[in-house]
C-alpha cells in the first residue's frame, strides 16, 4: 500500500509520543503487516536522530524522544552512529575530481546517514554480543544465595525475635528468597512484595509462587549491610490488592562480620 503524507505524519507523531493509546495500537498493528510503513518508520527514526542531535526538536519533543526511543538499546546504537557520521560531515570535503572510492562512500554516508544505521544495526548487535561473550570469560560469574523465611506470625509462638543472618559478599549477585505463606492466607493470582531497610521502601514483584510459598529475587547491588523486612500483598483476579499480615525479616552481614549479633 502506497504511503501518503498522513502516514508519514503519523509515523513522526508516533516516535514523538503525540498519538493516543488507541492510535498507537492501530499504527503498531499496521507496522507488523505493511512493509512500506515499517520502512518509513526506520527512515523517520534516522531523520529524528539528526534533528535531535542538531537540537532542532521542540523542548518537549526533545525530552520525550530522549526518554523513550533513545533509552532503548536500538536508540542508543543508532544515536552513536549519528554522532560518528556527524563528525564526518564537519571534515573538509574532497573535490570530486580526485575523490577515491572511499571518499565517494563517505559522501554517500553523509547524505544518507540513516541508510548505514539500518544496514549495520544487525552487525553492531553481533559485535556487541561477541564482546559480551568474550568479556564474560574474563569475569567470574556471580552466584545466587537462596534461603527461606517464615512470617513473623508463625514465629511468635517460638518467641524467636532474631533475624536470620545472610552473608553479603562480592561474589553473590542476587538473593533468592522463598517466603512461606502463613496458614489460612487468602491466595492470589500473583503477589507484590515490599522491601524495607528502615530508611527506604522498594516495591518488587514476585518472581514465582505456588500454593504454599512466594519466591522473590533481589539483586545484591542495591542492598547494604543491616536489617531488612519484607511484606507481602496478594493480587486478586480483579487486580485488587490485599496486604498479608506478618513480616519476613533478615539481616545482611559481610563475611568478616558474620559472627556479629543481629539487631532485634
Amino acid at each position: 500500500m502506497a504511503l501518503n503524507d498522513h502516514d508519514q505524519t503519523r509515523i513522526r507523531d508516533y516516535l514523538l509520543g503525540h498519538l493516543s493509546d488507541l492510535e498507537q495500537q492501530e499504527l503498531e498493528e499496521r507496522l507488523m503487516t505493511e512493509d512500506d510503513l515499517f520502512e518509513e518508520l526506520e527512515i523517520s527514526k534516522g531523520e529524528l536522530l539528526e534533528e535531535y542531535s542538531a537540537h532542532e526538536l521542540a523542548q518537549k519533543e526533545h525530552e520525550w524522544f530522549e526518554q523513550h526511543y533513545l533509552a532503548s538499546a536500538e536508540g542508543r546504537q543508532r544515536h552513536a552512529f549519528t554522532l560518528a557520521l556527524d563528525s564526518i560531515k564537519r571534515s573538509t570535503p574532497v573535490p570530486q575530481s580526485s575523490a577515491t572510492w572511499f571518499d565517494r562512500l563517505a559522501v554517500f554516508l553523509k547524505r544518507k546517514p540513516w541508510a548505514i544505521a539500518i544496514a549495520t544495526s544487525s552487525a553492531l548487535v553481533a559485535i556487541v554480543t561477541g564482546l559480551s561473550i568474550w568479556s564474560s570469560t574474563l569475569v567470574t560469574p556471580l552466584r545466587s544465595y537462596a534461603f527461606t523465611l517464615n512470617s513473623t506470625l508463625s514465629q511468635r509462638s517460638s518467641g524467636d525475635a532474631r533475624y536470620p543472618i545472610v552473608p553479603l559478599s562480592p561474589e553473590i549477585g542476587e538473593l533468592r528468597i522463598t517466603l512461606q505463606l502463613p496458614e489460612g492466607t487468602m491466595r492470589g493470582k500473583d503477589y507484590g512484595v515490599t522491601l524495607d531497610d528502615r530508611s527506604e521502601i522498594t516495591n518488587l514483584r514476585a518472581t514465582a509462587h505456588d500454593e504454599n510459598s512466594v519466591l522473590v529475587v533481589i539483586p545484591t547491588a542495591s542492598l547494604h549491610e543491616g536489617p531488612y523486612e519484607l511484606r507481602l500483598k496478594s493480587i486478586k483476579d480483579d487486580n485488587t490488592e490485599q496486604a498479608i499480615p506478618g513480616e519476613y525479616r533478615f539481616q545482611l552481614v559481610s563475611p568478616n562480620r558474620s559472627s556479629a549479633t543481629p539487631k532485634p
